[in-house]
């Protein structure tokens, strides 16, 4: 059950953005806050894309509020905010919003009181523990030399789990994947997961799988349907919409993913933009744009770049 928020938007397709001085200020002006994804972005696997961090800081000197919205919770929002600083991004931990913060959240507004069983990585577990929640000890069975029909029995259960709560897990394997599921068997054990990305790019022509293949694996094989708290989720930025920190309609997120970025821009009312530098492409937008399937005419951005930094000769916040 995602949250949806009450809006109209009349969408008119995806346009490539027009890189002239005159018509970028003009633009600029209709926005106060910029949402930025990380990592197709800002950053890939943990290496800052071309001058993306001077782009940022140059938005940010013309008074344009930031966040960096990321699905990633292998990693704490302190963590994110540590590797984005040491990359040259001027940014702050409260601007920072995650996936696994979303998580941990939601479980705090549910006065959640119990143990979790963790399918993911130490991010998780880390926000989990801010807000006072338990989670048992992260997974790290071997399958060498384990059956599972001999085993099964002798799988330990916690009693005092009360969810199961699902992430990136890059040491996913049966014995998680059945542990889930024991604790799913019970109706009362919430199921919770941060987001359904199926795959992030690692190399041209290369993907690896990340938290929407064990989603996906869990749910199929439990026969449960989680509730998701990271994007397209507008829960993710929802509190400051409530609190008027952000208004959505002066509010642009830049994104590399349509699925998650766009899709929670157009659920939010924001602005969109699609750069190049990720898991989407130009065509896929045209194709998207083409579609008569709902869905996927919600993931059609508003505005197209081949990469962040395009916009940096452009910008008057930079020193001549």
């Amino acid at each position: 059950m995602n949250l949806a928020l009450n809006k109209s938007i009349q969408k008119g397709g995806c346009q490539v953005l027009g890189l002239n001085r005159y018509g970028l200020q003009q633009w600029l002006k209709t926005i106060d806050t910029i949402v930025f994804d990380g990592d197709g972005v800002l950053w890939s696997h943990d290496k800052v894309l071309d001058k993306a961090a001077e782009t940022f800081n140059a938005l940010r000197a013309m008074g344009k509020k930031a966040f960096i919205c990321t699905n990633n919770s292998v990693t704490s929002v302190d963590g994110i905010c540590k590797l984005a600083q040491e990359m040259g991004f001027l940014v702050t931990k409260d601007e920072i919003l995650s996936s696994g913060q979303a998580l941990a959240k939601f479980m705090q507004e549910k006065k959640f009181n119990k143990k979790c069983y963790v399918v993911g990585g130490q991010g998780i577990v880390d926000e989990l523990k801010l807000v006072g929640i338990e989670s048992m000890p992260l997974d790290h069975s071997s399958l060498q030399g384990f059956s599972m029909p001999d085993h099964i029995h002798s799988i330990f259960l916690d009693p005092n789990v009360g969810a199961v709560v699902v992430g990136a897990d890059k040491d996913f394997n049966t014995i998680k994947l059945t542990k889930a599921c024991c604790y799913l068997k019970d109706r009362d054990v919430m199921f919770v997961a941060t987001n359904r990305d199926a795959a992030l790019p690692a190399a041209p022509g290369r993907m690896v799988p990340s938290a929407g293949v064990m989603v996906a694996a869990i749910q199929a094989a439990s026969q449960r349907m989680p509730f998701i708290c990271g994007k397209p989720n507008p829960y993710m930025c929802i509190d400051l919409m409530r609190k008027g920190v952000i208004q959505p309609e002066r509010t642009l997120i830049i994104g590399d993913t349509m699925s998650t970025d766009i899709l929670l821009g157009y659920k939010c009312g924001f602005q969109t933009l699609l750069v190049g530098t990720g898991l989407n492409s130009y065509q896929d937008a045209m194709e998207a744009q083409a579609s008569k399937a709902p869905l996927l005419y919600q993931q059609v951005p508003d505005l197209y770049l081949p990469k962040l930094s395009n916009l940096l000769p452009f910008l008057s916040s930079r020193n001549r």
